[in-house]
């Protein structure tokens, strides 16, 4: 019996932390390059300098109440088009941007998400920690009990996606006081450090999230250079 093989899609791991706005301009090449049939779909995952970013979404004076504190503390603060609302990327959290073309997928976007959602709820699953998706276009991501671990916001233009996801791993939760994230009052935040009672660091939960990514996606990684 013949089995078709999973299509390539390229991977580009960064290393290190990268600054928000030249993870942006690489991504947005990268969309442009897709949107054109250049190059295959692409994951990028990395690290981001401490950054709050704001979708399309943001009630800027209720989220952002207090500009100053962020400013003490030297996260810059960065309006962008992807959907939601506002928040954090720091170091400790894995982001990922896969950069897709959602026409041979269905042109589905709610499926899209759902299918991040639930990527990472099964990374998370491989590593002990019992998580869940909610109900609510207000609660995307993903959930440990009332803790937010994960965090969404995509665009898509021409059915190419862009932005993309958030995993709390080991970051610093002190940032996500000085907002309201998500534009959801009271919210409380956690880590996959936090929540299995050890480290977990990129390295642990990297492989096992491409996994994941590649069964939702049926995609084989090839690793791009960075």
């Amino acid at each position: 019996m013949s089995t078709t093989a999973a299509p390539a899609a390229y991977l580009m791991d960064l290393p290190g932390l990268t600054p928000y706005n030249e993870g942006l301009h690489l991504m947005e090449n990268l969309a442009g390059a897709r949107n054109q049939q250049a190059i295959a779909d692409v994951l990028m995952l990395l690290e981001h300098e401490p950054v709050v970013t704001l979708g399309t979404r943001t009630d800027v004076a209720s989220e952002i109440p207090h500009p100053a504190l962020l400013e003490q503390r030297g996260i810059p603060v960065v309006e962008v088009a992807r959907g939601g609302r506002a928040t954090y990327h720091g170091p400790g959290q894995l982001v990922g941007y896969p950069i897709l073309d959602l026409a041979p997928m269905g042109r589905d976007l709610r499926a899209y998400v759902e299918m991040l959602e639930g990527a990472m709820i099964d990374t998370l699953g491989d590593l002990g920690i019992a998580a869940e998706a909610r109900e609510g276009e207000e609660h995307t991501g993903v959930w440990v009990e009332d803790r937010k671990i994960a965090s969404i916001g995509v665009h898509v233009a021409a059915w190419i996606t862009t932005h993309g996801f958030a995993l709390n791993l080991d970051c610093d939760l002190e940032p996500f006081d000085l907002f309201v994230g998500c534009g959801l009052q009271d919210t409380r935040y956690t880590t996959a450090s936090l929540e299995a009672g050890r480290p977990i660091t990129r390295a642990d939960a990297q492989p096992l999230l491409l996994a994941r990514l590649a069964e939702r996606f049926n995609r084989a990684w090839e690793v791009l250079p960075a």
